[in-house]
């Protein structure tokens, strides 16, 4: 099934799910598109494809599992793509008649008397007084059918409704509307994304202190240990996500709070806006009543006098009233070239702390965060495989990943395997390849077990140093071309007879132990990768 037609239908199908203020309001105007092999249903702000995802998600994709169990991934993202028109039945069909209707089972069409097509699953029932049909479960097919029917009666059924029924919808359409209004005005005031938040932010040693100082600041912001709160490094770190988690928290805590989130570009905008209008008042006045102010990306301000002096005395006026300051970077202050000479003291009084790339742990726990909310089964092979391929920053990991459910579902599989990964990451693999050496052996076996290189050539024989050593060497036996006794020279001029001991004796392990047998296969994953 092609992208518009199976969104027609879907349209048709959600149209009887949601009251007509909700569809026209926030369904209708959806345009759609294909990026990467997922299909993309996009939505006019970034806050309407927030509210798609938040509010509307789960019966969006139970429409879709109706109409195209085998639909490619749905996106939800801020754009324009192609407008699609919703599937009609015809108003000279018998909508409910049975006779009427012809069901096709393979390829999921509802026949009118005209010969239009509308998606479905199975027959209708007459138009007349239902009668009871024999016992079976509903399928897919049952289902869709029954709401492609009631378009029309479920209309008029809700106009004759009793005034005890139609009146107990109301309040949670009304607190359905105020929500979505309170959303939008948060977002407006705040500009926060709801999805940057502390649980979904995944913590790791790369970032953990920046984690816990950043729950302290929600706790009690403008506290002069951590105001400013500087944050740097490269991108694709999450440092964006981090800084939006504290106003998010914050907000969470205290309601009344007043918190503003921007892009350094948005701020310059608005100041050279302020100079060609001369609206200085309205300028300073805009900013000073914000409890936390968080300014992305600070190091776009260097070079720029005016808007240098004119931060300069905004920040003076935070942290002399103790109102907090967050900022990111990608590099230290002091390193910040053509930046204001007193700004670049000041944004080091606070706390500065540098966001690290995500360790193999990490990142693999960021993989299968992600899979699980794609719906997706990710075998512990296959994300070790690509977290060990994709190790600079989170973005990237997350493209690999996009990458790798794309290919799942365009082969139709149900879980992701290390076959799969290999074949959707092969580009990125040989951009990788390395030769694989006994220093390399021995220090992908050392870091996994929590030991020193020297650990592994010493001659201590504690089990959990043994151990590891003759794991080092069995995989050195399988990886390379080297002898018995260069390896044994390799591993601190040790005799070829203890290196054939240790490769026998590993052999042996994987059979009985499986803690060890998975220890082994993933560190084979790791080293040749």
């Amino acid at each position: 099934m092609r992208l518009p037609e199976f969104w027609s239908q879907c349209l048709a199908l959600l149209q009887s799910e949601l009251s007509e203020q909700q569809f026209s309001r926030d369904i209708a105007p959806i345009t759609v598109g294909e990026r990467h092999g997922a299909w993309v249903l996009f939505a006019k702000t970034q806050f309407a494809a927030n509210l798609l995802r938040t509010q509307y998600a789960q019966k969006i994709r139970e429409a879709a599992a109706l109409v195209a169990p085998d639909a490619p991934e749905l996106l939800f993202q801020a754009g324009v793509g192609e407008r699609v028109a919703m599937a009609q039945v015809p108003a000279d069909a018998p909508i409910n008649a049975a006779s009427s209707v012809n069901v096709n089972n393979d390829r999921g069409s509802l026949k009118t008397a005209n010969g239009s097509q509308v998606q479905t699953e199975t027959e209708t029932a007459p138009a007349s007084e239902p009668t009871p049909s024999p016992a079976r479960n509903k399928s897919a097919q049952d289902i869709l059918a029954e709401r492609m029917s009631n378009l029309r009666t479920d209309k008029k059924t809700n106009e004759t409704q009793p005034e005890s029924q139609t009146t107990t919808a109301k309040p949670s359409a009304i607190a359905a509307e105020q929500a979505r209004e309170a959303a939008e005005q948060r977002l407006n005031q705040t500009n926060l994304s709801p999805d940057y938040t502390f649980e979904t932010l995944v913590e790791g040693k790369g970032n953990q202190l920046a984690a816990n100082v950043a729950k302290s600041i929600a706790e009690k912001p403008g506290d002069s240990m951590y105001n400013p709160f500087f944050v740097y490094g490269s991108t694709g770190l999450g440092k964006t996500h981090l800084v939006q988690a504290i106003g998010n928290e914050l907000l969470r805590l205290n309601s009344k709070a007043k918190v503003r989130y921007m892009h350094s570009d948005e701020y310059l905008k608005t100041f050279m806006a302020t100079v060609r209008n001369k609206t200085w008042d309205t300028f300073k006045q805009q900013y000073l009543h914000y409890n936390l102010l968080i300014i992305d990306d600070i190091q776009f301000i260097s070079g720029k006098d005016r808007t240098m002096e004119e931060f300069f005395f905004l920040f003076e006026h935070f942290h002399s009233r103790d109102q907090q300051i967050i900022l990111t970077c990608d590099q230290l202050p002091s390193s910040l070239e053509d930046m204001d000479k007193r700004l670049v003291s000041r944004f080091s009084w606070g706390m500065t702390i540098r966001l690290e790339p995500p360790e193999l742990e990490m990142r693999v726990d960021i993989l299968e965060r992600k899979a699980q909310a794609a719906g997706i089964m990710l075998e512990e092979d296959a994300a070790t495989f690509i977290a060990q391929n994709v190790k600079q920053n989170v973005r990237e990991l997350e493209g690999a990943l996009n990458r790798v459910i794309a290919r799942c579902r365009f082969s139709k599989a149900s879980t992701i395997d290390i076959d799969l990964a290999t074949d959707a990451l092969q580009d990125i693999v040989a951009s990788n390849y390395k030769p694989i050496t006994v220093e390399l052996i021995m220090k992908a076996v050392a870091d996994h077990y929590h030991i020193s290189i020297r650990d592994i050539l010493g001659k201590k024989r504690s089990r959990n140093l043994a151990r590891p050593r003759q794991i080092a060497m069995a995989i050195t036996k399988e990886l390379t071309n080297l002898s018995l006794p260069a390896i044994g020279d390799a591993f601190g001029g040790r005799d070829h007879t203890t290196v054939m001991h240790a490769v026998k004796t590993i052999a042996k392990l994987r059979l009985e132990e499986p803690e060890l047998k998975q220890d082994y296969e993933k560190l084979l994953i790791v080293i040749q990768h």
